[in-house]
C-alpha cells in the first residue's frame, strides 16, 4: 500500500512537471513566433518607407533654374541610408531606412529601394524625425538631372564669407539649419575664404567653381553651384559616385543630341555640332573622378556657346 501511494504521487508529480515543461515550450514558441512576426512586419514597413521616400522626393525634383526646397517629417525617429551604385547604364540610387524596435533598439536597414533617375547627396547615414531637402538643376551644357540635397534636423551648417549667389540661395529657398550669420556653436563650419574649418572651399577667382576639402578626407572638385552643394552635403565617396552616374547620363544624352543634329541637318538646319557631341559623349563616358570636371566643362561650355548661336537650337 505504501508503494502504491508513492507510485501515484510520482505519477502526479511527473504529469505536473510534464505539463509545465510543455506549457513553457508552447509559450516560448508563441513568443518567438510573435517576435519574428513583429520583426518581419517592421522590416516590411521600413522597406516600404524607403520606396515611399523615393516617391515623396519626386515633387522636389525641379525644372526651375533657381531650385526648390521642402522638408519631410516621419512619425518617429528614422534612420536614412544613402548608397550609390555604378552598375548598369546609369548606375542606381539606393535608399533604405530603419526605425526603432519595441525595445528601443535600432533595427537593421531595410532592403534598399533602387532608383535609376535620382541623385541624392547627403551623409551615408542620417537620423531624425525631420529632414530638410532642396534641389538644383544640373546642366552640362543641357539639363542632365535635378540634384537633391538632404540633411537631418540634427545637422546645421554655417557658411562663412559665402559668395552672394550662395547667400541668395539660402535666403530665397529658406534653407533650414543653414546660416550665413549668427551661427550656432554646433554648426558645421564651411569657409569660403579662409581655411581651418570643418569644410574649406577654394573658389577660382571668386567664381562658383574650384575645390572642396574636408578634414582628413580627399579633396573633390566642382564646376557650378549645383555641384558645390553636392560636395558640401555628401561624403567624398558618395559625391564621386553620383558624379560618375551623372556623367553616364550626360554621355547618353550627348548621343541623343548627336542623333538629333544629324536629323536636323537633313532638314537643312545644320548645327555642325556632330564632332563636338561625339567627343563630349566619349569624354563623359570615360569619366573617372571630379578632377576631370574642368576639362569636361570646357567642352560643355563650347557646345553651349555654339548652340546659343544656332537659329534652330538643339537644347
Amino acid at each position: 500500500m505504501i508503494k502504491m501511494k508513492n507510485k501515484k504521487a510520482f505519477e502526479i508529480g511527473f504529469n505536473l512537471i510534464f505539463g509545465i515543461v510543455v506549457g513553457a515550450v508552447i509559450i516560448f514558441f508563441a513568443i518567438y513566433a510573435t517576435t519574428k512576426l513583429i520583426k518581419t512586419g517592421e522590416e516590411i514597413q521600413s522597406t516600404e518607407l524607403g520606396k515611399e521616400l523615393g516617391i515623396i522626393l519626386n515633387p522636389i525634383e525641379t525644372a526651375f533654374e533657381t531650385g526648390k526646397s521642402d522638408k519631410i517629417k516621419f512619425p518617429e525617429e528614422t534612420r536614412l541610408f544613402n548608397d550609390c551604385k555604378l552598375s548598369g547604364t546609369f548606375g542606381a540610387q539606393e535608399i533604405s531606412t530603419a526605425s526603432k524596435s519595441l525595445n528601443g533598439e535600432w533595427q537593421k536597414p531595410s532592403f534598399p529601394s533602387s532608383f535609376r533617375n535620382k541623385y541624392l547627396f547627403s551623409s551615408s547615414v542620417l537620423e531624425g524625425k525631420t529632414y530638410f531637402i532642396f534641389s538644383k538643376p544640373f546642366e552640362m551644357p543641357f539639363k542632365v538631372a535635378s540634384l537633391i540635397y538632404i540633411w537631418d534636423q540634427n545637422q546645421a551648417y554655417c557658411f562663412i564669407d559665402a559668395p552672394r549667389e550662395i547667400e541668395s540661395d539660402v535666403e530665397d529657398l529658406n534653407l533650414n539649419n543653414i546660416f550665413t550669420e549668427n551661427c550656432t556653436k554646433e554648426s558645421k563650419k564651411v569657409c569660403f575664404s579662409t581655411s581651418g574649418c570643418d569644410i574649406d572651399v577654394s573658389l577660382d577667382l571668386g567664381r562658383i567653381k574650384g575645390s572642396l576639402k574636408r578634414k582628413n578626407q580627399e579633396r573633390v572638385y566642382f564646376e557650378d553651384s549645383a555641384l558645390l552643394y553636392a560636395a558640401i552635403f555628401s561624403s567624398p565617396e558618395i559625391y564621386e559616385c553620383q558624379l560618375r552616374r551623372l556623367m553616364k547620363r550626360t554621355s547618353e544624352l550627348s548621343s541623343l543630341y548627336y542623333s538629333k543634329t544629324i536629323f536636323l541637318s537633313q532638314k537643312r538646319c545644320n548645327s555642325n555640332l556632330e564632332a563636338d557631341l561625339s567627343v563630349f559623349s566619349n569624354k563623359t563616358f570615360s569619366f573617372n573622378n571630379s578632377l576631370q570636371l574642368r576639362d569636361i566643362n570646357l567642352y560643355a561650355e563650347e557646345i553651349r556657346r555654339k548652340n546659343d548661336g544656332l537659329s534652330c537650337k538643339l537644347f
